[in-house]
């Protein structure tokens, strides 16, 4: 008697799962695995497919320090990089720089790095008296329009951009973004390993 039971229930078993396959189809299944790399996706500008294989990588910019000196973009392969475009005329940009010292005090514990790149004609200057009154926890660069044109140009101060640990573009965020985005990217990044 418990054998034709366990039968019967492994019989219904089957037979609903033969129903959702043919309800959902193969690319149905197969689709559900992608959906949250293509949510994040759907939100960068040069990114078009799912696939890993396919994500941009950003171009090797020198990016130059308010010491003088200057260092690649290659020096942070192997770290999750939030860069983001600033300028000191621009309102938005002290509001990103709050949010991103917040940032940085709470996921120091993963292995990423904050770059703010300065778009300011007057570069290293204007960047420096900003500073002073806005107080920043994480790298500064002043070159931003070499590198702004390197990346293919921008639209809207701020800009962000989430690179992965390969240096790949993962996703382009036009515009300010709390905290909370540009963490949600992060921990999404290091949840999928990429």
């Amino acid at each position: 008697m418990l054998q034709g039971l366990t039968i019967r229930s492994a019989r219904a078993a089957l037979v609903l799962a033969a129903a959702l396959v043919i309800a959902l189809g193969p690319a149905g299944c197969a689709k559900k695995k992608e959906e949250p790399k293509q949510k994040a996706l759907e939100r960068t500008e040069s990114t078009p497919n799912v696939t890993i294989s396919s994500y941009t990588t950003a171009p090797d910019v020198e990016l130059k320090m308010l010491d003088g000196t200057s260092e690649q973009l290659s020096i942070y392969r192997g770290d999750i990089v939030i860069l983001t475009f600033l300028a000191t005329w621009n309102k938005e940009s002290a509001a990103q720089v709050a949010e991103l010292n917040k940032l940085q005090a709470k996921l120091q514990r993963y292995r990423f790095a904050i770059l703010g790149v300065f778009t300011d004609k007057n570069g290293k200057a204007e960047v420096e008296n900003f500073i002073k009154k806005n107080p920043v926890s994480f790298f500064v660069y002043y070159n931003g329009d070499e590198v702004v044109e390197a990346f293919g140009g921008m639209r809207r101060i701020p800009t962000t951009y989430i690179l992965l640990r390969d240096g790949s573009i993962y996703a382009k965020e036009a515009g300010f973004r709390s905290m909370r985005q540009i963490e949600a990217f992060t921990l999404q990044i290091n949840a999928q390993r990429l």
